[in-house]
């Protein structure tokens, strides 16, 4: 788009032309990443993923990270790994993760087709828990009767036989226990809610949100502090919780394990990312560690094929078996200190461990250097948790059982290094969503809608789409500025670069390129 000739015409022939230094394009490139190899799911869930990918013509991480998910979600608190031989430390199923895709992109009827393993399980436990409640409802009925004869003949008793026997006769009766309803998928829940459900469920609940961003924007709200401490505590699925409400009075829960997936679109995250951060920085970001932004084929290839029904019922029976496991089969080990709400355990096979250990050397030595900014050492730091996790439901996913194999812990190395491309992705795309902002603010530059100089107030008054936000018109200016298309101007009262009513200078030389 050529400038606005009045606009042009102003700085032709200016004597400080040479002064002003030579513009650099706007960082908004997206870092590359890698893509998603069939040989990092398990073998039991690799074939019935690869089939939705090509019938859907999708990338395959669509498919998969939602696949794993849910997968760790249904083991959840069922079975744990011990990532040493000798120590206590815990890791457990549970998994967050995120797509993230542009519009269009097939992102939410690829997650459907993922998530219809655990939605049948779900579908299986909701009629379940309607019978138990039928059969409560006869049981209750049937102990009001009961209740009635017995207060009749402790009356008797109470006269003839004395306090001790009409006791023994009201003991006898006794009331059913209402049903626990068994969940493993929910979609929308307020955090007290969340929690009563992840009470009844200990060993774990998945929260599915379609658009993920929108409920991490509520949390980051003041008002859900609270809720946002819930969602933190849960990410661990070891702590507890405890809820005190006045109306509801007090929900303690000994263990929330909550797995969260979602998606989003490239812009939604990266605005929230850098805000997050930069009023925030609490962590929620980091807990988003199965964060998959793949790049798009570009190509569409028609599939008008049936599934195939081998790779299908082969997830459908895996998924089935995780919601079931018993520890005993798998030769788990409990620890006697842990107490009641303990988790039984697996932990490395020797070279498994082996593996494990030089790896983590590796982290660790990446992490105690310089190289890494903060926001993305703080994401890879957790990486010594999320590869124990990945290793333990790639190994049961894989049909396996006994101490976790080499070939799991291969194949979480490989998850950890595709992760980490997509993780390095997500945070340098704080700045793109800044070019964005710049972008949109350079159009209306060119077509001389603003002054020269300008100020972030004279922007902000114009309502233009997409930049009514002080915080992302601030962020566009810093965009056009370290580019050397502005120039930020201290005014006379010494107000620095980026107060509402900084002038920002435009660069002559920016207006030709």
């Amino acid at each position: 788009m050529a400038a606005n000739p009045s606009l042009q015409a102003r700085f032709d022939g200016a004597e400080t032309f040479d002064a002003w230094p030579d513009p650099v394009p706007l960082r908004d490139e997206l870092a590359p990443v890698l893509p998603l190899s069939p040989e990092l799911l398990p073998t039991q869930l690799r074939g019935w993923a690869m089939d939705i990918s090509e019938r859907m013509n999708c990338p395959l991480d669509l498919v998969s990270i939602p696949a794993l998910v849910s997968a760790g979600a249904l083991i959840g608190r069922r079975i744990g790994i011990r990532p040493q031989q000798r120590t206590s430390w815990l890791e457990v199923g549970n998994l967050w993760g995120c797509v993230v895709a542009r519009p269009g992109s097939l992102k939410s009827p690829a997650a459907s087709e993922a998530l219809a393993p655990i939605k049948r399980i779900e579908a299986l436990a909701a009629e379940a828990n309607r019978e138990a409640q039928a059969a409560f409802k006869v049981g209750e009925a049937l102990y009001k009767l009961e209740k009635e004869e017995a207060d009749k003949a402790a009356r008797r008793r109470l006269s003839g036989e004395g306090k001790e026997s009409a006791r023994a006769m009201l003991e006898s009766v006794t009331a059913p226990e209402p049903p626990t309803e068994r969940r493993h998928l929910t979609s929308d829940a307020t955090a007290e809610k969340l929690g009563e459900i992840c009470k009844a469920n200990p060993f774990g609940i998945m929260m599915h949100r379609d658009e993920l961003i929108s409920l991490f924007d509520d949390l980051d709200g003041s008002e859900k502090a609270s809720a946002k401490g819930f969602f933190l505590s849960a990410w661990s699925g070891t702590e507890g919780y405890t809820f005190d409400r006045i109306g509801r009075g007090t929900v303690h829960i000994p263990a929330v394990n909550l797995s969260v997936f979602g998606t989003t679109q490239p812009a939604r995250l990266a605005s929230y990312m850098r805000e997050n951060l930069r009023r925030h920085d609490d962590g929620m970001v980091q807990r988003l560690q199965l964060i998959a932004w793949p790049d798009s084929t570009g190509q569409y290839q028609e599939v008008d094929r049936y599934p195939d029904s081998d790779a299908r019922r082969l997830a459908h029976e895996c998924y089935q078996g995780l919601a079931a496991l018993d520890p005993r089969e798998l030769k788990a080990d409990w620890d006697e200190f842990d107490g009641p709400h303990g988790v039984p355990f697996l932990r490395f096979a020797g070279d498994a461990q082996e593996l494990f250990s030089e790896w983590r050397a590796v982290l660790e030595a990446r992490l105690a250097g310089d190289e890494l900014s903060a926001p993305l050492a703080s994401h890879l730091s957790k990486y010594r948790g999320l590869v124990p996790r990945l290793s333990l439901v790639c190994h049961l996913a894989n049909n396996s059982f006994g101490p976790v194999s080499l070939e799991a812990v291969r194949q979480a190395l490989r998850w950890a290094e595709y992760l980490e491309s997509h993780a390095v992705r997500a945070y340098a795309s704080t700045s793109l969503d800044n070019a964005e902002a710049a972008r949109a603010i350079w159009r209306h530059v060119r077509k001389g809608d603003l002054g020269d100089p300008f100020t972030l107030r004279d922007v902000q008054r114009k309502g233009w789409s997409g930049l009514q936000a002080n915080e992302r018109i601030a962020a566009g200016l810093e965009a056009l500025s370290d580019a050397d298309w502005l120039r930020p101007a201290p005014t006379e009262a010494g107000e620095k670069g980026g107060r509402p009513s900084t002038p920002y200078q435009i660069n002559p030389k920016a207006l030709r390129a």
